[in-house]
């Protein structure tokens, strides 16, 4: 009785809607208590700051779209990010250190995609399994110490601004949003994704080759972690073993705020572009009001849960 007098209501749609409306009265909050919140510099560093996690909740959003996850993605960019780390050290070609990043999380992800492709677990427990795995790999070639210096990856990508203005690494952020919305919208296989995810074994008898979509989809996420590793190197001018840690779970919430349900069949990249940016915003306020750093968390996750549940209907 209760499901269905829910389903009316369109629950899901109003829980969504009263998440974004709560996350933007935190925004106006802040600016009023604080006018430098509004300050184009400041605003240019929240989206700074927020440029990574956009390129990997971007690959995050094409997997749930599919029905697909990867819990990886944050240990994935730790190694891809140390092992381009440790080539540009050994050569002393930023470039090259680029496309080994690039390279090994386009493996990875490539790997990952093989292995949900078998259907013999669900991609959760695959992941987390890699996860871990990669955890270890990370800790074992880096031995717990960071790499100090990524060549000129800094000066090249890390403090370069396009026009003067607008950071290199924003401008990437948003050049991948555009090209994953054309993949998804104009390429097959992008469509394919919402095909799978809306019903997977009506797709493969229609003549979809479900197991190839989606080790393309899984190799395409790991190409965009690889892109979000070079990022982050580049801003850090550094790489350490735990640098990924977190970024698993705040792209899905920034996916799942934007709209797209975690059993997939549909979402958007504005939605989650939407959602990276409220994340973002909500972070720099909690440090403009003088809120712990360590109450963020607290914040992230209770921002999950209530945008998980709110698409229960």
């Amino acid at each position: 009785m209760f499901e269905e007098y829910a389903k009316k209501l369109n629950l899901g749609e109003v829980g969504r809607y009263f998440l974004f409306v709560v996350l933007i009265a935190i925004v106006l909050l802040t600016g009023i208590i604080n006018p430098r919140f509004f300050n184009p510099n400041n605003l240019f560093n929240i989206l700074l700051q927020v440029s990574v996690l956009g390129v990997v909740a971007m690959g995050a959003t094409v997997l749930l779209i599919s029905a697909g996850l990867d819990l990886s993605v944050g240990s994935m960019l730790s190694v891809s990010a140390y092992i381009s780390g440790i080539v540009i050290g050994i050569t002393g070609s930023t470039y090259l250190g680029i496309l080994t990043a690039l390279a090994v999380a386009t493996a990875i992800g490539a790997f990952n995609g093989l292995l949900v492709a078998t259907d013999r677990a669900h991609p959760f427990i695959i992941t987390l399994g890699m996860m871990t795995l990669l955890q270890g790999v990370a800790i074992a070639i880096s031995r717990g110490s960071p790499i100090n210096s990524m060549g000129n990856l800094f000066s090249l990508i890390g403090i370069r601004e396009v026009g003067g203005v607008i950071p290199l690494p924003v401008v990437i952020f948003l050049a991948i949003t555009i090209l994953v919305w054309f993949f998804l919208r104009k390429v097959p296989w992008g469509r394919y994704a919402y095909a799978i995810g809306g019903n997977e074994e009506a797709s493969r008898l229609s003549g979809v080759k479900t197991k190839r979509v989606k080790i393309a989809l899984y190799t395409l996420n790991g190409f965009l972690v690889g892109v979000g590793a070079v990022l982050l190197s580049s801003i850090l001018d550094s790489a350490l073993p735990n640098m990924g840690n977190g970024y698993a779970l705040r792209a899905i919430a920034a996916v799942v705020i934007g709209g797209t349900p975690l059993f997939g069949g549909r979402g958007s990249v504005w939605g989650t572009l939407a959602g990276v940016l409220l994340l973002g915003l909500v972070s720099n306020s909690i440090n403009m009001l003088g809120i712990s750093a360590n109450f963020q968390d607290v914040v992230l996750g209770t921002i999950i849960l209530f945008a998980v549940m709110s698409q229960k209907y």
